[in-house]
């Protein structure tokens, strides 16, 4: 693609996009900073100086901790809010679920809100109206649709605006997730909606706590933090050096750790691969073996699979446990297993040092056929859990695939057998 076609293909630009609010004690400050010409506000800044672009049909989300100005960036894009400085272009037809309830008003009926809410997010009333019957049925308020919406629960509100908001066929989609509100069923219809929208060609911006659905849903993410745009690439690499930040920052570090994080986490947005903790304690092989109890990376469905993992180091903390998970190539975890749910601890729960490994044979590996991944840990037991807890943790340490030889069969994974073996270099602590 050349430059002029590449440059064509730019559906969103942002540079240098920078938004700042004055914070005021009291309201009489703004008033006495008019008439003096004196500042008697604080500056907060909700954006600094972020630049990207979209091209069309790609799917990005957007992950950052609370109060990072991921909302803030999304509402200056849809047009919502004035920015400070910087330049944003947007090319086609967008549509913004950013505030659920948009010209929505309690004292009208559900059909009457439908239309209003629908021409205020940009269709015609001809266009609401023929997508009024499906909207109703995404809903699922046939029943109450001529009722006012102030008779609707919160759960029925949610479901007749985000149905509304999400009839539109824009260009340029942006959504925040966390405005899917409502029970798990409707939020789960909800995101399956949001999946037909990524898939079908439409250019996405999509806002997510949830890091594993950016993973799975986008070509790539943008990072903010602190107002300003920490890192963008690869969807699942950066998603899974976002997750292994917020477990690592949840105590307080140094400088030479803030170093060392920052190393692993450039690391981890190359390869998409990252490590947890390793300090006393450390994962040194994880092994898949077959049936035969050779090492392989093909598994036939509903065989017997081994999963070894040696380990080494010193702990003075009882209750270690170990654990597995194995992840789709959709990057969902499918199953796993945790020690301390079956009161499986490694030297009866007494501290360790030395070095053993740990074995979890699976009876009958239940899976479909595909590509998957295997993540492996070491934690000490405690309530509630915490990412302190975490002795070592490898994620996707190891890939392989399952084969089928039989057509449907039933995807369960029975209880693991589990076996501790310690070498006889091993020091354990109470013997």
């Amino acid at each position: 693609m050349n430059d002029e076609a590449a440059a064509d293909d730019v559906v969103i630009r942002v540079r240098n996009l920078s938004k700042l609010y004055k914070v005021y004690a009291g309201p009489l400050d703004l008033v006495k900073e008019v008439v003096t010409g004196r500042a008697r506000h604080s500056e907060s800044w909700a954006l600094r100086d972020v630049s990207f672009e979209v091209r069309r049909g790609e799917v990005v989300g957007v992950i950052g901790p609370n109060g990072a100005g991921k909302s803030t960036l999304l509402k200056i894009i849809a047009g919502t809010l004035d920015k400070t400085s910087g330049d944003v272009e947007v090319k086609g037809r967008i549509s913004a679920i950013l505030e659920l309830g948009t010209g929505f008003h309690e004292e009208y009926t559900g059909r009457e809100n439908v239309i209003m809410g629908g021409m205020c997010i940009g269709m015609s009333r001809q266009e609401v109206e023929a997508k009024f019957d499906e909207i109703v049925r995404f809903a699922e308020l046939e029943h109450v649709i001529d009722l006012p919406f102030k008779t609707y629960s919160s759960g029925m509100k949610a479901r007749l605006t985000f149905a509304t908001a999400i009839s539109v066929e824009p260009d340029i989609f942006i959504v925040d997730e966390a405005l899917a509100a409502g029970d798990a069923y409707f939020v789960h219809k909800c995101l399956k909606r949001i999946r037909e929208i990524c898939d079908s060609g439409a250019t996405v911006l999509f806002v997510t706590h949830a890091e594993a659905v950016v993973a799975e849903l986008c070509d790539r993410a943008l990072w903010i933090d602190k107002a300003r745009l920490y890192a963008q690439g690869d969807a699942f690499n950066v998603a899974n050096a976002y997750t292994q930040s917020v477990c690592a920052r949840t105590a307080e570090m140094n400088e030479a750790e803030n170093d060392q994080l920052r190393q692993k986490l450039e690391a981890t947005m190359q390869t998409g691969q990252y490590e947890l903790g390793g300090g006393g304690m450390k994962i040194t092989a994880v092994r898949l073996l077959n049936e035969q109890e050779q090492p392989s990376t093909v598994i036939t469905c509903g065989e017997k699979a081994h999963i070894e993992m040696d380990w080494e180091g010193h702990t003075d903390h009882p209750k270690i446990y170990c654990s597995f998970r194995i992840d789709s190539d959709r990057l969902t975890a499918v199953t796993g297993f945790m020690g301390f749910e079956f009161g499986k601890f490694l030297n009866e729960g007494r501290p360790i040092s030395g070095r053993g490994t740990v074995r979890f044979t699976v009876p009958h590996l239940e899976l479909g056929e595909g590509t998957y991944y295997i993540s492996v840990g070491m934690c000490f037991h405690t309530v509630p859990k915490a990412a302190e807890a975490i002795l070592h943790h490898i994620d996707r340490i190891l890939r392989f695939t399952v084969r089928r030889t039989i057509l449907n069969h039933v995807p369960y994974l029975y209880e693991p057998t589990i076996e501790f073996r310690e070498m006889p270099v091993a020091s354990i602590h109470g013997q």
